[in-house]
């Protein structure tokens, strides 16, 4: 099943295509890129990346370089250091303006030129190749991979860099730079040089989101102080003199680069890297300025929006063959749910659920396929509108390939758009009530001839016994019937014999520590009640009650007790199967409780 976040981001890939623009022209190699090619990823914290278009195409870097080099400037040497030598404000320049600060000749930020060339100065190394094998390595940690520089970028760029030579000149003039501008040019000319993909700078943004650590295995690669500098100078002074715009229309930090990429983090959540050579008049990817403002209006991504702000994840997954309803269910139909049980899933929820926690929701759920999906949102707070999107649009997926999902959901946290309709969701008030509908529905697909039994002879009690056994048993026992509502034993009384439910079902019920009514199984056709007192010092511990109009056949305790008498060899038999099935459902309590237990 292909994830509907896939589907999504395809569709705004498709919905956001333009033409305007240029490329980069000043530098040659750029100025022969082909600006109709296209990529964008979005790789969430925990390692996941989606994919649209030519994602695996290499380009520059480019000025995307600037943040990574300025963080492993800082992790060398310390703010203090560094901001000695270069600011954090904001120029409203263009990226290679001459925009240095008054008097100290400090570049006002890292990211355009002058303060760029300044950080990559700032590098712990020998020289400017030793610094550079440094950031060069750098790069790769980020991205999980090594990287390498396109050498006829590298060439083509320092034959034109004119404007840069004379802002390391001009920076060594008011001693920014200590060393030889030339060297410190040659290391950030080959810096914007190095050839990366869309993946490899989703990626690099995502470790940036995910605080320093490279979301596919767990690498911390930058302290998370750093990061937080480093993403705050991105989001004032990431775009350029287009800073106010971006802050103001996407709200993200971003950094942008002239071969056409664009990087955007937004913490804790995802990094999306978009690729697409045609430049506005600020330098930056016009179609990717454009995708950016749309998902940060489709994904709520804009860091101002109001939220609880916490990630939401998927608290607990199982299948049915691991979390069985409360129902009491006959052998053979018990048969075909251990076969099949697997193919339907509860997925419970909880925490606020934004962007990137829909994401995990649909990605598990992909990943299991399941046939039936129960969502559980009993302990979600609060749901973002993308977050409800992609789950509409996931129940849409699975309805499409002849699978269902249904909902639990006692406070309201997410209405159904489709309610009224032939399209709406079905509701439960808890998971127990979810997963019987999800048994039910399994045994109407593959119960084959289970649908067609005798609820009396396919009983555990009397399917073992013999003919004249059964018909013996049958004798003693007596019809009963109940209205919808009524009590058919209280708790507390005394053991009154076992009720085998011919027609309708009924429900045990306990009292909660709240005071309120719990349901602890409900039983249909075919299963039984009231023997399980004879565990209980023949005490009845809960109170059960016809859920709908009942029909019993009641062996009643004194004839159980005179066929003791009477008959042994038959009694024995009974009490056999009544072992038999009070085993049969002791286990599948346990289980559910192992499941439940788990959960907490």
């Amino acid at each position: 099943m292909e994830s509907p976040v896939q589907q999504y981001l395809q569709a705004i890939a498709d919905a956001c295509a333009s033409t305007d623009g240029a490329v980069a022209g000043y530098i040659p190699e750029l100025a022969a890129a082909d600006p109709d090619r296209f990529a964008m990823c979005l790789a969430t914290v925990d390692g996941q990346v989606y994919r649209v278009g030519d994602a695996s195409h290499r380009y520059s870097i480019q000025s995307i370089s600037k943040p990574f080099t300025y963080a492993l400037a800082l992790q060398d040497l310390g703010v203090e250091a560094v901001t000695a030598k270069v600011g954090v404000e904001p120029s409203g320049d263009a990226f290679n303006e001459i925009s240095l600060a008054p008097g100290t000749g400090r570049p006002r930020n890292p990211m355009i030129n002058a303060g760029a060339i300044t950080a990559a100065s700032l590098v712990d190394g020998t020289d400017g190749a030793d610094r550079f094998d440094r950031v060069l390595a750098w790069y790769g940690r980020f991205a999980g991979r090594e990287l390498a520089v396109d050498e006829a970028v590298y060439t083509s760029e320092l034959a034109t860099a004119h404007r840069n030579r004379g802002l390391a000149h001009l920076l060594r003039e008011f001693d920014i730079l200590t060393g030889d501008p030339e060297e410190v040019l040659d290391q950030y000319i080959r810096q914007c040089a190095i050839s990366v993909d869309t993946r490899d700078l989703a990626l690099m943004a995502a470790t940036l989101a995910n605080g320093g650590v490279h979301p596919r295995g767990g690498e911390p690669v930058l302290e998370p102080g750093v990061v937080e500098r480093v993403l705050s100078v991105m989001t004032t002074c990431g775009m350029y003199d287009a800073a106010g715009d971006w802050v103001s229309s996407v709200g993200m930090p971003a950094k942008s680069g002239v071969s056409g990429a664009i990087i955007g983090v937004l913490p804790g959540q995802v990094g999306v890297a978009v690729f697409s050579p045609r430049l506005d008049g600020h330098g930056n990817s016009s179609r990717g300025v454009t995708l950016f403002e749309r998902m940060s209006t489709d994904m709520e991504m804009h860091l101002m929006h109001v939220s609880r702000g916490s990630r939401s994840a998927v608290r607990n997954a199982y299948s049915l063959a691991e979390g069985l309803s409360r129902s009491r269910r006959r052998p053979a139909e018990q048969d075909t749910l251990a076969r099949v049980a697997d193919r339907a899933m509860v997925y419970e929820l909880h925490g606020d659920l934004l962007f990137a926690g829909a994401e995990a929701i649909v990605r598990t759920v992909v990943e299991d396929d399941p046939e039936l999906a129960v969502f559980d949102f009993s302990h979600v707070n609060e749901i973002a509108m993308v977050s409800r999107r992609t789950l509409v649009a996931l129940r849409d997926r699975m309805r499409e390939q002849d699978a269902l999902a249904v909902v639990v959901d006692p406070e309201g946290v997410l209405p159904d758009p489709d309610a009224g309709t032939d399209r709406a969701t079905r509701y439960f008030p808890d998971v127990p009530a979810a997963i019987a509908w999800c048994e039910d529905e399994l045994l109407s697909r593959y119960g084959g001839d289970v649908a067609a039994h005798d609820p009396v002879a396919d009983h555990p009690l009397l399917a073992l016994l013999d003919d004249e056994q059964c018909s013996a048993v049958q004798a003693v026992m007596h019809e009963s019937s109940y209205r919808a509502g009524e009590v058919v034993l209280a708790a507390g009384g005394a053991f009154a014999g076992v009720h085998l439910i011919v027609e309708g079902s009924a429900s045990a019920r306990a009292t909660g520590r709240d005071g309120r009514s719990v349901t602890l199984v409900v039983m249909g056709a075919g299963t039984s009640f009231g023997e399980l007192a004879l565990g209980t010092g023949d005490v009845q511990e809960t109170e059960i009650v016809a859920d709908s109009d009942l029909r019993l056949l009641v062996l009643p305790a004194d004839r159980l007790e005179r066929l003791t008498r009477e008959q042994p060899a038959l009694a024995l038999a009974v009490w056999q199967a009544i072992a038999r099935d009070g085993y049969r459902v002791a286990d599948r309590a346990l289980r559910r409780g192992a499941v439940h237990q788990h959960q907490g």
